[in-house]
């Protein structure tokens, strides 16, 4: 229980900032937004195949504006070490590795729930399967979260992280983009013989492997 209330106060403490200064929210909003714009712009000139091309549409928009959000999730933690007195204190490094994710997953959602409407919107898309489809959107952004937040903290001092970052998470990002994309064609209807139950159990098994793993080596890369 103490451990529960240690990570609600970290999960508190970044959304009441985060609500105050919009940083992230503003920077990944527009940078989606601006992204749909030139979809829209490239793709329009034939509607009839917007099914084909709608779920990577939806998956490059979240992909890319949740990393950009990732790079500056432990932007305040840098400043006077903060990050040190958070490991010091008496919540443990899970704890606050699974504060800080579920912050970067929340800011993520926030984003994406009117970009991805918009998107729908823009390319008349109707999602048939609305269980597989957010079911592969909250999968896949547990799985982001996860592995973004952990490479974020490990690079938070460096001068390139913009650069940096998405180098290192792009090659694990891949197979969760793949399995997205499948469920999200499948939820609007496309005409591919596929079975989203595989890809969402295949989501969910990433999302059980990668918890364990990062939360077993948040302590230690960020201390390395």
């Amino acid at each position: 229980m103490d451990e529960l209330r240690r990570y609600l106060a970290i999960v508190r403490k970044d959304l009441r900032v985060e609500f105050r200064t919009r940083e992230i929210l503003y920077t990944t909003t527009l940078f989606a937004l601006l992204l749909v714009v030139i979809f829209a712009f490239a793709f329009l000139s034939d509607p009839a195949k917007s099914r084909d091309y709608g779920p990577g549409i939806v998956w490059v928009t979240v992909l890319f504006a949740t990393t950009v959000g990732q790079n500056r999730l432990f932007d305040r933690e840098r400043e006077n070490d903060c990050l040190w007195a958070l490991l010091l204190s008496p919540a443990a490094p899970s704890t606050v590795f699974l504060a800080k994710a579920t912050a970067q997953i929340a800011f993520a959602l926030l984003m994406q729930i009117p970009t991805i409407l918009l998107i729908l919107v823009f390319f008349d898309l109707r999602v048939t399967d609305p269980l597989a489809f957010v079911g592969a959107l909250a999968l896949g952004n547990v799985a982001l979260g996860l592995v973004g937040t952990l490479f974020a903290a490990m690079l938070m001092n460096s001068r390139m992280k913009e650069v940096l970052l998405p180098l290192v998470t792009y090659p694990l990002f891949v197979p969760v983009v793949i399995a997205g994309v499948k469920v999200t064609a499948v939820a609007i209807g496309a005409p591919i013989a596929e079975d989203p139950e595989v890809w969402l159990r295949f989501l969910a098994g990433f999302d059980m492997i990668f918890a364990v793993v990062t939360v077993a080596l948040f302590g230690r890369m960020v201390r390395a």
